[in-house]
């Protein structure tokens, strides 16, 4: 038996992506900068008041990169530092555990975010100019990764690693604007969500769609110009088991952008 239903797949800045009406919840967890012994993570208990002060500016700006792609939900930050706590009364291990796992999917979350810090420093050098007296340079330097894990299946579902090496006044947050861009196209990479066709708003003499609503609008950062991949979504079961088959079908393009939900698109390639 197959039930078929025509999605919606978003192609912008040469990124193939997928939008929702139902944006995903995730919860970010505490950033923390440690050090590896073995195979084991041990929480760096000798950090500097400056490095936490780092590695927390460090989460924020990568939450900002989350919240600015207007796809997530996002849980509430004190609930997961609370978590991050309780588990720290416990034990220190990095890895996930059942009870975060848990924790994290009672707050609706479906999935986590992880960030641990390796480098983050920001060292100042001075030396004496003729004329000019003394002169202050500041080095930022940062390296960090982050991990999504799937709350369902407890499985770590994407990673990667960021650095930068910046210098100036504004050292810390040229090495912030530098990096933000990756962390935004590894989003872009693992977050694949789905819009729906809406209606068929047009149809030519023979009966083929030419302007087609579509379940996204501002609440998505869905613009005028870009450009869509449909598909047919056909629900299959093999051998007891439900599974999806994805076939494009065509290519759309935004004309108008209606409200938070929906969008009128123009018929450039295919059917639908």
């Amino acid at each position: 038996m197959r039930n078929k239903v025509i999605l919606i797949i978003l192609s912008l800045l040469n990124y193939s992506l997928a939008f929702s009406q139902t944006k995903t919840i995730i919860g970010i967890m505490p950033f923390k900068g440690e050090s590896q012994q073995r195979t084991q993570y041990t929480y760096r208990r000798n950090s500097s008041p400056e490095q936490d002060e780092t590695i927390t500016a460090i989460q924020d700006a990568v939450t900002d990169v989350f919240i600015k792609t207007k796809r997530f939900n996002l849980v509430e930050r004190q609930k997961m530092d609370q978590i991050k706590s309780e588990k720290n009364l416990q034990k220190n291990e990095d890895f996930i555990d059942g009870t975060v796992i848990e924790q994290s999917k009672s707050l609706g979350a479906q999935y986590i975010v992880m960030g641990n810090v390796s480098k983050a420093s920001m060292d100042k050098t001075t030396s004496n100019a003729p004329y000019a007296g003394t002169i202050t340079r500041i080095t930022c330097n940062l390296a960090f990764n982050i991990k999504v894990v799937d709350v369902t299946t407890g499985l770590i579902i994407a990673s990667n690693s960021f650095s930068a090496e910046t210098k100036g006044k504004n050292a810390f947050e040229s090495a912030m604007d530098e990096i933000k861009p990756n962390i935004e196209k590894f989003i872009k990479d693992n977050f694949k969500i789905t819009l729906s066709v809406a209606s068929i708003e047009e149809k030519n003499k023979n009966g083929d769609a030419v302007k087609i609503l579509i379940t996204g609008g501002t609440s998505l950062g869905i613009s005028e110009k870009n450009e869509l991949k449909v598909y047919e979504a056909s629900e299959l079961t093999v051998d007891g088991k439900k599974m999806t088959r994805k076939i494009t079908i065509g290519k759309v393009r935004v004309i108008k952008v209606e409200d938070e939900n929906f969008s009128v698109c123009t018929v450039i390639e295919g059917g639908c």
